[in-house]
């Protein structure tokens, strides 16, 4: 994030990025160590859509929005991607004016200040903590059952019920992640292709056999529902409350985006590609 000597004020001018020499800690903008021109436009899109995590989603959240809102799902992700959409946008013209790795953080204390700016970047950090510790569990969670479906032990399986053996295998994984954090992003870059690409055949291969079993007309699906566009309505969900939790799940489900604009600093093309990045993500 970027550290000035004098306190930004509200109102201040954004005038563009910082050096990227880093000054020399006295009267300019102190270095960060990052690695400029690191990752590219496919590489940034790759780490939003990693950080998204499809399958995640799949797994954890598309349940629960169908659980809220049945078969009206389609017309609430519908109106959870506009407002992302937007704010996607937003962001691009911000990182424009003024790339910085601190995004909404540097943006609101350059625009109103550092207590409000304050305020949002402790709302990002409270918000990402407890976001990646919710990630890990469920990474754990799935990771025991993996492990019971390949030992074929109900009791390898079982182990995830183990609340020490839960919070060690999570506290593990967080480590590995910081590892590969702190190897860069070249090292990240290479990861998170394999996890994206993993990812998406798993996707794939999932569709195509929900889309086999479905066109076999088998018993599981004799009373299945036609298409009808009624699904697109969302004025047809029950309830208001009902609406509104499932638009926050459908919300949450394309989060992660934005992680393209943190690493705009690394990017090639700071001002430009992250933005692009970021909606090719969404």
């Amino acid at each position: 994030m970027t550290q000035l000597d004098a306190r930004p004020r509200a109102g201040d001018t954004v005038r563009g990025s910082a050096p990227a020499d880093g000054g020399d800690g006295r009267g300019g903008v102190r270095g960060k160590g990052l690695g400029g021109n690191s990752v590219g436009l496919m590489g940034s899109a790759v780490i939003g859509v990693s950080t998204v995590a499809p399958v995640y989603c799949l797994t954890s959240t598309l349940g629960s929005t169908a659980g809220e809102v049945g078969v009206q799902m389609p017309a609430v992700f519908l109106a959870g991607f506009l407002p992302m959409l937007l704010v996607a946008f937003a962001y691009r013209e911000l990182n424009r004016a003024m790339p910085d790795c601190g995004t909404s953080f540097t943006w609101t204390v350059k625009a109103f200040g550092p207590r409000v700016g304050w305020m949002c970047g402790w709302g990002l950090v409270i918000a990402t903590i407890i976001v990646l510790s919710n990630l890990a569990g469920v990474a754990t969670s799935y990771f025991w059952l993996l492990a019971g479906e390949i030992t074929g032990s109900a009791s390898v399986a079982a182990l995830d019920d183990s609340k020490p053996v839960h919070i060690l295998t999570c506290l593990v994984l967080i480590a590995v992640a910081t590892a590969i954090s702190y190897r860069g992003m070249t090292a990240t870059k290479g990861i998170q292709y394999a996890l994206v690409g993993l990812q998406l055949v798993v996707l794939a291969v999932f569709v195509a056999m929900a889309l086999s079993k479905a066109g076999s007309g088998g018993p599981d699906f004799a009373s299945s529902l036609d298409f009808s566009w009624s699904w697109l309505n969302p004025f047809a969900v029950q309830s208001f409350a009902a609406f509104t939790a499932g638009l926050s799940l459908s919300i949450f489900m394309f989060w992660g985006w934005d992680a393209c604009l943190t690493a705009n600093e690394e990017t090639t093309g700071s001002e430009k590609t992250p933005g692009r990045a970021a909606l090719i993500a969404m």
